[in-house]
């Protein structure tokens, strides 16, 4: 047995309590990967003196050692200790960038990393996808950057399975959309032009279609609220319902384009269930013909609207396969009876 394994051995043994004061201090002929383990072991020591001196030469360390030995040596126990003890950004960087970091280490960091850190943590993409809580926590992080909140939005709607992350609610967007300043938005979007797409350029963005799609469904709220036709037409068949409606609700809509989107397929069916609680739109003919005909209108909005059409209207109706059958049947019954 070699000297400095037979130190080594006394050490942990835990016989020799001047010793292990010696080392918990730092003061043992040990090379760094070995002594930083044991300071770690004895930072939990029910010995205070002893756990109490551990822990101050683990913060007195230099931080080049501490992250040359996280970056090759060190174990689940420290990357854990420094993980949750350490306030320097290198060594905390060095945790996060271990390959075989506990994904739940991650987690219990994510609410407290700086902003650059957060960078580091999101393009940590293999451990995200082994575990979403990872993003479920930074999400908590009060100083969240907007590159983070990006790249988080990336990941809910084109990485990870629905099933593997609580939905936003509608007030939980909305407020993140409020909460967007203006050069938040802007830089949203030249990140989007960087991605290569074809299509053609809405002019005011600069972005095409797919471009615009990409961006993250907070920014497309925002986007939507006192938006030009051409970026309306686009986010009005957002597949998500709030995007949809802040384009509906967000703008002072002439009456052709309302009636476009009551009889649009393309729609969700949240869309189509708002415009009739607008009484300036659904006192327009067109608008709530155009809500009948469409097949994705709601069977009861449609059934309830069918009376207010005209005789000829009705006679189309009943012959129309694209409509639902209870519509048909009421608008046959209608002309039948007014003939």
């Amino acid at each position: 047995m070699t000297t400095q394994s037979s130190l080594l051995d006394q050490i942990l043994s835990g016989t020799n309590r001047q010793l292990q004061v010696l080392a918990a201090s730092g003061l043992v002929p040990l090379p760094p990967e070995e002594l930083l383990p044991i300071q770690v072991a004895l930072a939990s020591s029910p010995d205070h003196e002893i756990a109490g001196k551990a822990r101050e030469a683990l913060d007195s360390v230099e931080p080049r050692v501490t992250v040359d030995f996280l970056a090759h040596h060190a174990g689940e126990s420290e990357l854990t200790y420094f993980g949750i003890r350490s306030n320097q950004s290198a060594v905390l960087e060095a945790v996060v960038r271990r390959r075989d970091v506990p994904r739940e280490l991650l987690a219990q960091m994510a609410p407290n990393l700086a902003a650059e850190l957060q960078e580091v943590l999101v393009l940590r993409q293999d451990a995200i996808v082994e575990n979403p809580e990872i993003l479920v926590a930074l999400e908590r992080n009060q100083q969240l950057s907007a590159y983070a909140k990006r790249r988080i939005w990336e990941y809910r709607e084109h990485l990870l399975p629905r099933d593997k992350l609580p939905p936003k609610k509608p007030e939980e967007i909305l407020a993140e959309a409020e909460a967007l300043t203006e050069n938040e938005v802007e830089e949203a979007i030249e990140e989007a032009r960087d991605r290569p797409s074809e299509g053609n350029l809405e002019e005011s963005t600069g972005l095409t279609d797919a471009q615009i799609r990409s961006l993250s469904i907070p920014v497309r709220v925002k986007m939507a609220r006192g938006a030009n036709r051409q970026v309306r037409s686009i986010l009005i068949r957002d597949p998500n319902a709030q995007v949809a409606l802040s384009v509906l609700l967000g703008n002072s809509l002439p009456d052709q384009e309302v009636e476009q989107i009551a009889s649009s397929r393309g729609v969700v069916t949240e869309v189509l269930a708002e415009i009739p609680k607008r009484r300036e739109w659904i006192r327009k003919y067109a608008i709530a013909k155009a809500l009948v005909k469409n097949p994705r209108t709601q069977l009861a909005t449609s059934i309830g609207l069918v009376p207010r059409m005209t005789l000829r209207d009705l006679r189309d109706l009943a012959r129309d396969k694209n409509v639902p059958d209870g519509v048909r049947s009421i608008a046959r019954r209608l002309f039948m009876a007014r003939q």
